[in-house]
């Protein structure tokens, strides 16, 4: 394929932070070891990437840092007061995750990028769902990991207050933003089958526009791992504490497996919420819990190679990155029975009901003690690691979604 010059959107790119910023990173290198030119766009958190590829960061008020009100003033009280940061701080103050919808807005304000944008082949959206002008759609992909509705509609559930639904639902509220603009979107780009279902479903977008492409994992330091002894040492990875990632049930299950006399440990990898902090110490987990922060790939790899079982237990995943680094190093898994978690473990592991602690323990539970079973997921872990792909296969299918688009064919 020729040599495109592509431009990356993306709302914001911490690499250390969820998918979106694991995933802006690892496309941009393919793209560029392809032998693109390659620009990304980016409020902050920017993406820490290869200097080979441009970042251009695209000036945001940087509320979300924060949610202490005086400090969020303060920074309004910096700006330069347009009409823009006005409407902006408005909303934020009202409770509205703004990012996502002014990103666009903020994109075409930025000096590199009006100088540019027509130089560019394909722009590639990163889930800012921004309104972007028809100069910019008629030549956009975007890439939606899942639907964020259901991120809302989980809060939802987990949340008894009446004045603390108002502020999810007021939080949220952007969606209807991006609903409108995702309309415009030639082509979208989905990670799992359970994601375009969802995404066909919440935001009314024909099934036939929408390409399942699973996400790539960088399998050359993600080796399989043959374990030669077993600690009963489980492990989690959930990124930012929310209620989607299930940690309060993991909790649970422990303390009840505790209960049935089996001394297993857990570590969990990323942040932790005061109110699962406050469980561990009242369930008295303390002793076999281990907490880990945000950490660098090859620390992550090592402490998955130290684990015996991993558990992915989220009530949705749109692409379980965690999931897949733990089947392809070789960890025999139990998994929730929502969304893309099924469809990625294949028959590399056990799933339970995400909505029952006893069914996670009794699963937990056959997992230590049965080590024929332990060996048999561990070698489909082995065949189902060979499902994946790396991230230069996946830039290979993004180039025939690119071509699409430039010939006019979407």
């Amino acid at each position: 394929m020729k040599k495109l010059k592509i431009g990356l959107l993306s709302y914001r790119s911490d690499p250390f932070s969820g998918g979106q910023g694991i995933y802006i990173k690892n496309v941009s290198e393919a793209l560029q070891n392809r032998g693109h030119e390659v620009t990304i766009f980016s409020g902050n958190p920017l993406p820490i990437v290869s200097n080979k590829i441009k970042v251009v960061e695209i000036n945001t008020p940087g509320y979300f840092e924060t949610f202490n009100s005086f400090e969020r003033f303060k920074i309004f009280q910096a700006q330069e007061k347009t009409r823009l940061d006005l409407w902006d701080f408005i909303e934020t103050f009202t409770g509205t995750f703004t990012e996502p919808i002014f990103f666009g807005d903020r994109l075409l304000q930025n000096t590199e990028f009006a100088k540019t944008a027509d130089s560019y082949d394909v722009f590639h959206d990163n889930q800012s769902i921004s309104n972007y002008p028809d100069s910019i759609n008629k030549k956009l992909i975007t890439t939606l990991h899942h639907p964020i509705h259901v991120d809302r509609d989980i809060d939802l559930e987990n949340e008894s207050s009446f004045l603390r639904k108002l502020a999810i639902k007021r939080w949220y509220s952007f969606l209807n933003f991006q609903k409108k603009n995702l309309k415009k979107v030639k082509k979208i780009i989905s990670p799992s089958k359970s994601s375009k279902k969802d995404i066909c479903h919440y935001f009314q977008y024909p099934a036939e526009q929408i390409s399942v492409i699973w996400n790539g994992i960088d399998l050359a330091d993600c080796k399989f791992h043959q374990r030669t002894s077993f600690n009963s040492e489980f492990v989690t990875i959930i990124s930012s504490d929310v209620p989607m990632k299930n940690l309060r049930n993991i909790l649970k299950a422990l303390y009840l497996l505790k209960n049935d006399g089996l001394s297993a440990k857990l570590t969990i990898i990323g942040d932790l919420r005061e109110d699962n902090k406050k469980l561990i110490n009242d369930l008295d987990l303390n002793d076999l819990v281990s907490f880990r922060k945000k950490l660098p790939r090859n620390e992550l790899i090592k402490i998955l190679n130290a684990s015996d079982i991993g558990i992915a237990a989220s009530s949705y995943e749109g692409f379980g990155f965690p999931l897949v680094e733990m089947i392809a190093t070789g960890l025999p898994v139990i998994v929730s029975d929502k969304a893309s978690l099924p469809e990625l473990a294949g028959d590399a592991g056990l799933k339970f009901n995400s909505d029952d602690v006893s069914d996670l323990k009794d699963k937990m539970k056959e997992l230590v003690k049965n080590h024929a079973l332990r060996d048999k997921l561990a070698n489909n872990s082995k065949v189902r690691r060979d499902a994946f792909f790396g991230w230069d296969e996946y830039a290979k299918k993004l180039e025939d979604l690119f071509e699409e688009i430039i010939s006019g064919n979407i």
